[in-house]
């Protein structure tokens, strides 16, 4: 009992997993999230709440009237937001082609509190690009020497928004980190650098002035969203890990001309019918291509779809 309130877990409950231990910890003492004025009994309700999301019966408050969600508006989760707007306007014009307007929740700017109660309302998490996700996570700290910028913060953010989906279900799309985030989230691992493992930097090729964006083909190799096998695309990449051992839970649908997964997805599609991850930039790739509004089109027709059978 944590201040009063009960966190009623599940067997196999990942409250003593370590890694999640720790997320809660950062989540509640790094910058943007410490409780500077609350008093010990708000702090314990708080993190029993927060252990509800990681592996315990979702809140009873997720099916209250408060949180119905209207059928022309949806709630995104982004794990981070940037002042470039990319996301938003690669997912606004297709959410407006279906009538709906989309509410942006920006997850790095929320305290605790409102995570807690922001994660029942929302329609959909979107992992999006950003630093290197440290090795240690999947159990290759050493593997830190070939690393670049790294976000423990942001790992811990987006550990639990995983934790949220492997509970509820809702619908998810990783983009770059995102992608490589969901593999090893679910168990997998990284290519720490991407050049030392391929013979070259083909990912990230381009000069300084263009932020080291490349452009290259990737191909589907499932069918997916509306896309067929063999389909290809050309997309912007920016990026220097990659998928090494795939976890066994996901099932590739997409690659790279050198082998590298470019795209994965659940393998129990029927439990998770919007678990989708892309290694390229959707949102920065040239319009009118197979694998780039597909896959913002399919993201928020399940969310559309979701809002349906709740």
């Amino acid at each position: 009992d944590l201040g009063g309130i009960s966190a009623k877990c599940s067997p196999g409950s990942s409250i003593s997993n370590p890694h999640m231990q720790q997320d809660w910890h950062r989540v509640f003492m790094q910058k943007g999230y410490l409780f500077r004025t609350m008093n010990a009994r708000i702090f314990w309700t708080t993190v029993a709440s927060m252990l509800v999301l990681a592996g315990c019966e979702p809140p009873q408050k997720c099916n209250s009237k408060e949180n119905e969600r209207r059928p022309d508006s949806l709630i995104i989760v982004a794990s981070r937001l940037w002042e470039s707007n990319n996301y938003q306007d690669y997912l606004n014009p297709i959410a407006a082609e279906k009538s709906t307007t989309i509410h942006w929740v920006n997850a790095t700017e929320l305290t605790a509190l409102d995570l807690v109660s922001t994660l029942p309302k929302a329609d959909g998490i979107l992992l999006t690009g950003g630093a290197d996700v440290h090795p240690g996570r999947y159990g290759q700290p050493q593997d830190t020497i070939s690393c670049g910028s790294i976000d423990q913060e942001r790992d811990s953010l987006e550990s639990m928004l995983l934790h949220w989906v492997d509970r509820t279900h809702v619908a998810c799309l990783g983009i770059c980190r995102g992608m490589q985030f969901m593999n090893v989230h679910a168990g997998g691992s990284l290519h720490p650098h991407l050049p030392e493992a391929l013979g070259s930097d083909a990912h990230r090729a381009g000069t300084e002035e263009n932020h080291r964006d490349t452009v290259h083909s990737v191909v589907a190799i499932q069918s997916i969203a509306g896309i067929k096998i063999g389909e290809q695309s050309s997309v912007i990449s920016h990026h220097h890990q990659g998928v090494h051992k795939l976890s066994e839970t996901l099932e590739p649908w997409a690659q790279s001309p050198d082998g590298l997964c470019e795209g994965l997805r659940r393998r129990d599609t029927v439990a998770y019918p919007c678990y989708l991850g892309v290694q390229w930039h959707p949102e920065r790739s040239e319009l009118n291509q197979p694998l780039v509004e597909s896959m913002g089109e399919f993201f928020i027709q399940s969310m559309i779809q979701g809002t349906k059978d709740q």
